[in-house]
Formats: C-alpha cells, sequence, structure tokens
C-alpha cells in the first residue's frame, strides 16, 4: 500500500523520465538512437561497447567492480570471465581516443569520470 502512494505521488509530481542524452565531458551517449560522439565525432560502437560505456555514463563517479559490470551488463551466468571487461574497457578507450572518461581504480574497478 506504502509502494502504491509513492508511485502515485511520483507519477503526480512529474517523476523524470530517464534522460535520453548522457554527457561526461567531451562525450555524449544518446540512449533512444544508441549512438556515441566524442569531441563531436560520432564514434560506431557494438552494442556491448555502448552498453557498458551508457551503464558507466548513468553512474558517473562510482567504482564498479569487474563482476558488477558483468552482471549489469552481460547479465547473471553470462559465463563470461572478467578479462572480458578488461578488454572492452580497452576497445572502448581505443575508440574514443583521448577524451575517455573510463579511469581505472586499481585493485577495485572502473569509473567514468562527468
Amino acid at each position: 500500500r506504502t509502494l502504491v502512494r509513492a508511485v502515485a505521488g511520483a507519477l503526480r509530481h512529474g517523476a523524470a523520465a530517464p534522460a535520453r542524452e548522457l554527457r561526461a565531458g567531451a562525450l555524449m551517449l544518446d540512449t533512444a538512437a544508441r549512438t556515441c560522439e566524442a569531441d563531436g565525432v560520432e564514434v560506431t560502437l557494438t552494442a556491448t561497447e555502448f552498453d557498458l560505456l551508457g551503464h558507466l555514463a548513468r553512474n558517473p563517479g562510482r567504482v564498479f567492480t569487474r563482476e558488477q559490470l558483468l552482471e549489469s551488463v552481460w547479465g547473471p551466468g553470462a559465463g563470461a570471465g572478467s578479462r572480458t571487461v578488461d578488454v572492452h574497457i580497452a576497445q572502448l578507450r581505443a575508440k574514443l581516443g583521448d577524451v575517455s572518461p573510463i579511469r581505472t581504480v586499481r585493485g577495485v574497478g572502473y569509473r567514468l569520470d562527468a
């Protein structure tokens, strides 16, 4: 009952819809069109690269372990190893170039700087 009231209240007060555009420095993701621009230049990403970058961009500054990224992006029980995350991060950094906002947190995982 409390949940129903909370949802009704949020709807009455215009709860925010998920952002269509996610920005971090010179990086821009359009989540509806699934496009990415780095410093104004369109960057072609695979579906998994886009999902990974989108997950990080929706949570700027938050550090994710490789296991958390595997579960969030690839899904539970996907069977991919933690090195899969490292490989995809390296591919993203290569495609985004010097404007890449992805940072390594040594011994923990990755975060995206806003």
